[in-house]
């Protein structure tokens, strides 16, 4: 009886093991890009190059955006030890263009569209 039991247990451990360290399909985000349809793509990729034509400042000086872009409505700059990191952010009507300059260049730049 005791065996009984203790295989029993041991069965619902395993199925509890199991269930909590399976592939949960349902919490995913996006469809895989086979599943995606020609216009989802089609859709995707333009917004995503009307984006990298709006923000493409990678490599570019803070004079070379100010001059782009205008001056920025916000600016916050951060110094650590040599390294100065300043953001800058302009404000328009179909969103908002932030970029970060490390030491007068730009490395990171996103732009993010309003809803």
């Amino acid at each position: 009886m005791l065996n009984h039991i203790r295989l029993m247990f041991i069965a619902l451990f395993m199925g509890l093991f199991l269930v909590a360290c399976g592939d949960d399909s349902s919490t995913q985000e996006s469809a895989p890009a086979e599943e995606m349809s020609s216009e989802e793509m089609a859709t995707s990729g333009d917004e995503a190059t009307a984006d990298e034509e709006t923000v493409s400042a990678e490599g570019m000086t803070e004079e070379e955006a100010i001059a782009k872009w205008g001056e920025p409505d916000v600016t916050q700059t951060h110094k650590i030890d040599a390294l100065t990191v300043t953001l800058h952010e302009w404000h328009g009507e179909d969103g908002i263009t932030a970029v970060q300059f490390q030491n007068g260049v730009a490395k990171y730049s996103q732009f993010i569209p309003a809803n």
